[in-house]
């Protein structure tokens, strides 16, 4: 006698046995980080707001400096090691990505890294150096400028494995480096996010992370 209950338990194993191969991998697809509100997966005391096209801007502020850590504005819940980061940006001066920062609460402790978005044509020295876009602070500059005019926007691209980072902006490659080494290797290698307020204009949309960590 033909025993259909075997080929039956036989598809039920094969399916929990694919499942378990794929079900990793759903942690690394890309995760969109605008929905709704802002609230949403930000948080801040400044004055960041999510307009209806889905852009979050922060107006020009009276400062211009960065040390007004409670405005920034602070990606909750998510602490990587590895991870790809993509958005489009521009800015009428200076902001920035931290990334790697150990306690969200406890900005002004300076353990972060960061990658820098800059109006490169307010740029007056002769070289570049890690302030400029693309630059990762601290200490690694960008090897070329390919950011686009002001008020046009710049896609920006992070990948960081095992501290070895690269930064692309609209897609070409302007700095690689190994932030295990140099006064980047004494910073921290896992946390969360923010984006600097340095008192002007930004404007960010399409904001997605890639979580790269095993076992998440």
């Amino acid at each position: 006698m033909l025993n259909r209950k075997a080929p039956n338990a036989l598809y039920s194993l094969l399916f929990v046995c694919s499942f378990l191969i794929v079900s990793p991998l759903l942690a690394s697809e890309w995760l969109p980080l605008i929905t709704g509100r802002l609230a949403d997966n930000w948080t801040t005391k400044g004055a960041w707001i999510l307009q209806d096209n889905g852009v979050i801007h922060l107006p020009e502020r009276d400062y211009k400096h960065w040390k007004n850590y409670e405005n920034y504005l602070v990606l909750k819940d998510i602490g990587v090691t590895n991870f790809e980061f993509d958005f489009d940006w521009h800015t009428d001066q200076n902001s920035g990505l931290y990334f790697h920062i150990p306690d969200l609460s406890q900005l002004q402790d300076r353990h972060h890294k960061e990658v820098q978005l800059y109006e490169n044509s307010l740029w007056s020295k002769p070289e570049f150096g890690d302030h400029t876009a693309g630059g990762i602070i601290p200490g690694h500059a960008p090897t070329k400028n390919v950011s686009k005019p002001a008020k046009h926007w710049n896609h920006m691209h992070i990948r960081c494995v095992d501290n070895q980072i690269t930064v692309s902006i609209n897609d070409e490659v302007v700095n690689q480096a190994n932030l295990n080494e140099g006064a980047a290797g004494k910073r921290s290698s896992h946390g969360g996010f923010a984006f600097q307020d340095h008192g002007h204009a930004v404007w960010i949309k399409n904001i997605r992370i890639k979580i790269l960590d095993e076992g998440t």
